[in-house]
């Protein structure tokens, strides 16, 4: 008899022609790659500036892991890690987790809690302390050096029973 694993999806959100605000983006093309240490079967979405169309990507699977970036009061480059509760409970009402631009994914997660059935969610917000408003598809160098460093905390996730 074969081990249940939970069904998994990484979603990476962002905008690639605003900088920083494209870390999501890069962060699943970074997963992608061979020799990521990704292990095989998980879902690796790029949705870009998605807004309420996350919620589509939240069907089907078991646990969800969220990559974006976010304006709060940490270190440019910081990772934070949240959870739906913290989110909706609006714990870090200070923190502007980005994906949508005009409707943030809390707000996005807690119209879905209301709409439906949400599995497990896991959301890594980057800090980029800002979004430029000039096109770029650079990084800074902080947030660049953060793509690397948030990809064990999702593999170790992903190891995490739901």
């Amino acid at each position: 008899m074969s081990e249940f694993v939970p069904s998994v999806r990484i979603i990476g959100c962002g905008n690639t022609l605003m900088g920083d605000d494209g870390v999501g983006v890069r962060v699943v093309g970074a997963l992608k790659k061979e020799g990521s240490g990704l292990p095989e079967g998980i879902d690796v979405l790029d949705a870009g500036v998605c807004g309420l169309d996350i919620l589509n990507l939240l069907e089907g699977v078991d646990k969800v892991i969220i990559v974006d970036s976010m304006i709060g009061s940490t270190k440019k480059g910081s990772i934070l890690r949240f959870e739906l509760e913290d989110l909706l409970n609006k714990d870090y009402e200070n923190v502007v987790i980005l994906s949508a631009h005009d409707i943030g994914i809390s707000d996005i997660l807690g119209i879905g809690k209301h709409v439906q059935d949400l599995p497990e969610i896991i959301v890594f917000g980057i800090e980029v302390v800002e979004i430029k408003q000039e096109l770029s598809m650079d990084l800074s160098p902080e947030v660049l050096a953060a793509v690397d460093r948030v990809i064990p905390y999702i593999i170790e996730e992903i190891a995490l029973k739901s």
